[in-house]
């Protein structure tokens, strides 16, 4: 059977999977789950989150960076693994820091998360009702979640964190081509999959403002075989 990948089309945990299986060339198929009421999911009864990952054989994964490990393994052409463990560990605990700090910028006003879940619910493919449901009661929910992690966090200005954490990315590469070397590892692949899901939205030109994560973005997006175009 082809990998299933059970998504959310703004998560960006899940943006990290589908990034990983396009750099190795995985067919896998995609299934957008309501944010709601997780019909699609009912068959996962421990774990009710997204991304979930069915391999080839039909093994569920639950987790965003447990299923880059195997699918890692599970697909072992184009490794991201395993080069430099203690710095592959370390951007990606970084990546974990950066993605928290996230919604606060893609749903930082009620104007940004409805521009947001208007996007989730054109990709996915939801009635009328549920379409409406899906962006209003999503959007207020998101808005406010977003609120608490300024709050607990201490991020006063959403825009500013999000430029520190580019930079910080863009002065960790220290003049390689990607965190991995020569090639991508997994932190690079997190981080660009995690960076994606701001394309098309208000905050997408941030990132792009500084010219070195601009640049790795670039090259991430050649060999993750993406649009350079649309990372942003």
């Amino acid at each position: 059977m082809k990998p299933r990948l059970y998504q959310y089309a703004a998560c960006p945990f899940c943006s990290k999977i589908a990034t990983l299986l396009r750099y190795k060339g995985v067919d896998y198929d995609t299934v957008e789950v309501h944010p709601l009421k997780k019909k699609e999911i009912a068959f996962s009864t421990g774990y009710r989150a997204v991304p979930i990952y069915l391999d080839s054989s039909g093994q569920q994964v639950n987790d965003s960076t447990p299923i880059m490990r195997h699918i890692d393994k599970e697909f072992p052409d184009r490794p991201v693994f395993g080069s430099d463990p203690e710095a592959e560990d370390r951007w990606l605990t970084w990546s974990e820091d950066y993605v928290q700090g996230l919604p606060t910028v893609i749903y930082g006003t009620l104007g940004d998360s409805l521009q947001a879940f208007d996007y989730v619910t054109r990709v996915g493919k939801f009635g009328w009702f549920d379409r409406r449901m899906i962006r209003w009661s999503g959007a207020l929910i998101m808005t406010m979640v977003a609120g608490k992690i300024r709050r607990r966090r201490g991020i006063g200005d959403p825009k500013s964190f999000l430029r520190d954490k580019v930079r910080e990315w863009a002065r960790g590469l220290g003049g390689r081509p990607f965190m991995g070397g020569d090639r991508p590892n997994a932190a690079d692949i997190a981080v660009f999959g995690i960076s994606r899901v701001v394309a098309g939205l208000a905050a997408g030109q941030l990132p792009g403002a500084e010219a070195g994560f601009w640049r790795w973005s670039e090259r991430t997006a050649e060999a993750a075989r993406l649009d350079p175009a649309a990372v942003y």
